[in-house]
């Protein structure tokens, strides 16, 4: 059950990555970097607090792990897409590989660093505090 669970809570982040970058970079016009890490933050936050309201427990490594694995990894596969298809209209650029990996980057770090045990005991909804 608790494999649905992460799964729930990484393919709810994916949609909120979609959501809040449609909102923030077209219908607010708010880009750059900054917008980036706001956003990775957001999101971040998001499934740390959903992790415990699910579990009402610290997530297993295994649990963390196969919810970092799916966002990071469908993030990851998504940039890389995009990659490519710029890659393919106007060859290849350094520069063009670099932003697109420093926009990536920021999502996969936050979603680990609000996964810690530091950061998730902060959150509400544990029901064994120590």
């Amino acid at each position: 059950m608790e494999k649905t669970r992460m799964t729930i809570v990484a393919v709810t982040g994916i949609a909120l990555f979609f959501l809040a970058n449609y909102l923030c970079r077209f219908l607010l016009g708010f880009t750059g970097f900054v917008a980036t890490l706001i956003i990775a933050a957001a999101i971040a936050a998001y499934m740390g607090f959903s992790v415990m309201r699910v579990l009402q427990r610290m997530p297993s490594p295994a649990e963390k792990s196969r919810l970092l694995w799916l966002y990071g990894g469908f993030l990851g596969a998504l940039f890389l897409a995009f990659t490519v298809w710029l890659f393919m209209g106007e060859g290849y650029d350094s520069m063009v590989l670099a932003t697109l990996f420093l926009h990536y980057l920021p999502y996969p770090v936050f979603a680990h660093l609000f996964l810690s045990e530091g950061v998730l005991e902060r959150f509400p909804g544990r029901k064994n505090r120590d």
